[in-house]
């Protein structure tokens, strides 16, 4: 027979190894099959929006069609960000910026098709230079 103090340490190793072993067979509620088409798909189709801030000020950016207003988020002045949208595809897409201590201004429409990039350009003085967009 085997001392106490030698089972415990198998035992406790035993425990250790199962409870690895089954995490990683995907018993969690969270585990995604990598074999899923669906969400690959899902990211391919979303807009893809890139900002170029050549302004000093901060930016908060906005997606605008049909009525509809969605708060893509901020760019730093002087930076550049990039966001990803679901978007309606029937509908032309429009960016309002809204430049903090500044005036703002919006892009005209533009079409696009699933998966587009897009541009947006916000110059160095809004008012005196013109916001811009467009499919990359």
């Amino acid at each position: 027979m085997r001392p106490f103090s030698a089972i415990l340490p198998f035992r406790a190793t035993l425990v250790l190894t199962s409870l690895m072993v089954a995490s990683s067979c995907g018993l969690s509620t969270n585990a995604r099959n990598p074999f899923d088409g669906s969400l690959r798909q899902q990211q391919e189709d979303r807009l893809r929006i890139q900002i170029q801030n050549m302004n000093f000020n901060d930016i908060t950016i906005f997606a605008v069609s049909a009525g509809q207003r969605i708060r893509l988020g901020s760019v730093t002045g002087k930076t550049d960000g990039n966001f990803r949208l679901d978007w309606n595809y029937a509908n032309p897409i429009s960016f309002e910026i809204d430049v903090v201590g500044g005036r703002g201004c919006d892009t005209p429409p533009i079409a696009v098709d699933p998966g587009a990039r897009i541009w947006v350009q916000i110059p160095n003085e809004v008012g005196a230079g013109q916001c811009r967009s467009g499919r990359a």
